[in-house]
C-alpha cells in the first residue's frame, strides 16, 4: 500500500515529465516560426528607425533641394511642384485620419418652428 506522501511524489514526477514533454513540443512548434518572426522584427526595427529619423530625413531633403535650386535654378520648379503635391496629399491624409478618429457629434434635437407659430 502506498502512503499519501508516495502518491503525491509519484503524481509530481508524472506532472514534471508531462511539463517537460509539453515544453519540448512547444519548442519544436515555435522553432518553425522563429525565422518569420525574426524577419518581422527586423522590418519593425527599420520602420521605427525611419519614423525616428523622419525629421533628419526632411532636413536632408530640404538641404538637397536648396543645393539643387542653387546649382540649377531653372530645373527645380518641377521638384517644387512635386514636393508641394506630396505635402498636400500627406496633409489631407492626416486631416482625414483626424476626422475619422473624432467621435460623431450627436444629432441636434428638433425644437419646433423657428418662425414662432
Amino acid at each position: 500500500m502506498t502512503t499519501p506522501h508516495e502518491a503525491v511524489g509519484a503524481r509530481r514526477a508524472r506532472l514534471i515529465e508531462r511539463a517537460a514533454t509539453e515544453r519540448d513540443t512547444l519548442a519544436r512548434e515555435f522553432a518553425e516560426l522563429q525565422q518569420p518572426l525574426r524577419t518581422v522584427e527586423r522590418g519593425l526595427g527599420v520602420y521605427r528607425g525611419l519614423r525616428r529619423s523622419m525629421p533628419v530625413i526632411g532636413l536632408g531633403a530640404g538641404i538637397a533641394m536648396a543645393a539643387l535650386a542653387f546649382i540649377r535654378p531653372q530645373g527645380i520648379s518641377g521638384w517644387v511642384r512635386g514636393a508641394t503635391e506630396i505635402w498636400r496629399l500627406i496633409s489631407e491624409r492626416k486631416r482625414d485620419r483626424a476626422r475619422a478618429a473624432e467621435p460623431a457629434a450627436p444629432p441636434s434635437p428638433v425644437v419646433g418652428d423657428v418662425a414662432g407659430g
